[in-house]
């Protein structure tokens, strides 16, 4: 008869009776759930301390309610929270499987290196099962497809021991509770005070694609006021370290970014610094990347040199009201996955590109009429919006396809060093 040794929450113990009931969740790290415990701190404006089981305290994360910025971004938040996943026991293979049922998944990338992912059982290949001193022992494989992590959307099968049942959430966790009702107060009270939309879709700097350009070059432990709602300090080696380095963009002090997709080829940084200073009073540098000829759009940087300008020009870019579109009518989307560090590496060729653009920023080589802004309600923004919804379908396929990408390489790089 299988324990619970292969859960999540077996894998990794308990290690403080001071805070709630033990909680699974899933990290922003590297996708994977992970057992913890959590502990509400009511003072200095509110926190929630996430502790994470077996691993030593300096690697908790801690998130302010006031980092939040959006329902949609606390909700997302909220739902990395569940109740422990519970190991599927050897008799209930054909009582508790089955077809299009989520369970929890374990994968082992190494000996030493096994994570937890969802999965949506695909089919079941029953198998008679062996009766040794009286214990039972499934001999049944489970299809699975993979919800998120590196394998997502991947055919994957697994024996029952790597398989847990997700458990429904009967109560939250009290704790939990607690800080989602003050960030959701703080929400409400951001919103009244943005001028800049009209409901609360203001912005997270993390999840919409803004990064500050000077940051440290090591990852350290930090106070809970440093860690954004979507940071969290590198564990174990299980988890992804965070690498952090200065970047020389141009002279001295922060900058912060925002990256555009779906920009047209053709668009000129000249055009779209008027174009947002037009309708929002901001003044921006711009930059337009470079693409491949297969490529039907570009991307482009749009760096400011407050945090006030970057809540004000995103809270403009996201108004769920409006797009921004072309004059062909391609509507800009600001990418969520945004790595500072790929597009701004202190490089003689990234240097020589910025600095020729930013001659030409002053020079008015576009059309005023480039861009647009087209109001919830019309046509154009009903095509807008189908046009956004396609371009989030295929980033998000090309993301998994780079996931997938970067698994088989892992493969075939560990098969080469055993050799």
């Amino acid at each position: 008869m299988l324990t619970s040794v292969n859960s999540p929450s077996s894998l990794l113990q308990v290690v403080s009776n001071g805070d709630d009931d033990e909680l699974e969740f899933r990290s922003y790290v590297d996708d994977a759930w992970y057992s913890v415990r959590v502990a509400f701190d009511g003072r200095a404006g509110g926190k929630l301390i996430v502790r994470y089981c077996n691993f030593p305290d300096d690697n908790d994360s801690v998130y302010e309610a006031g980092k939040f910025y959006t329902f949609d971004e606390l909700d997302d938040f909220a739902s990395r929270f569940r109740p422990v996943s519970v190991q599927l026991q050897d008799s209930e293979c054909r009582d508790v499987v089955a077809d299009g049922l989520l369970v929890c998944a374990s994968h082992a990338f190494t000996d030493n290196d096994v994570l937890f992912y969802d999965a949506v059982v695909e089919q079941v290949n029953h198998k008679k099962h062996s009766f040794a001193d009286g214990e039972e022992e499934c001999l049944c494989s489970f299809m699975l497809v993979w919800q998120h992590g590196p394998n997502a959307n991947l055919l994957t099968e697994k024996k029952i021991e790597s398989i847990c049942i997700v458990q429904s959430i009967q109560n939250l966790n009290p704790n939990l509770a607690s800080f989602i009702k003050m960030t959701k107060e703080k929400i409400k009270t951001y919103a009244l005070k943005s001028s800049s939309v009209s409901d609360a879709t203001g912005t997270n700097c993390s999840d919409v694609g803004v990064q500050s350009l000077k940051q440290a070059t090591k990852c350290v432990k930090r106070s809970a006021s440093d860690i954004s709602p979507c940071e969290e300090v590198g564990r174990s080696n299980n988890l992804l370290k965070r690498n952090r380095e200065d970047a020389d963009f141009g002279g001295v002090g922060n900058y912060y970014t925002i990256l555009l997709e779906n920009v047209e080829k053709e668009l000129s940084p000249s055009t779209i610094i008027e174009f947002i200073h037009r309708q929002t009073s901001i003044t921006a540098q711009a930059y337009v990347l470079p693409s491949l000829s297969s490529e039907c759009y570009t991307c482009s940087v749009i760096v400011l040199d407050f945090q006030k300008d970057v809540e004000d020009l995103c809270g403009f870019l996201n108004n769920p009201d409006h797009f921004i579109v072309s004059s062909k009518g391609r509507p800009w989307v600001v990418a969520k996955n945004f790595s500072r560090h790929d597009i701004f590496r202190a490089s003689s060729i990234g240097t020589t590109m910025f600095a020729s653009q930013r001659k030409l920023q002053h020079v008015n080589c576009g059309k005023g009429d480039e861009l647009k802004v087209v109001r919830s309600g019309t046509e154009e923004y009903k095509t807008a919006k189908e046009l956004r919804d396609l371009l989030v379908e295929f980033t998000g396929h090309q993301e998994r396809l780079h996931k997938s990408l970067a698994f088989e390489e892992r493969k075939i790089l560990k098969s080469s060093s055993e050799l």
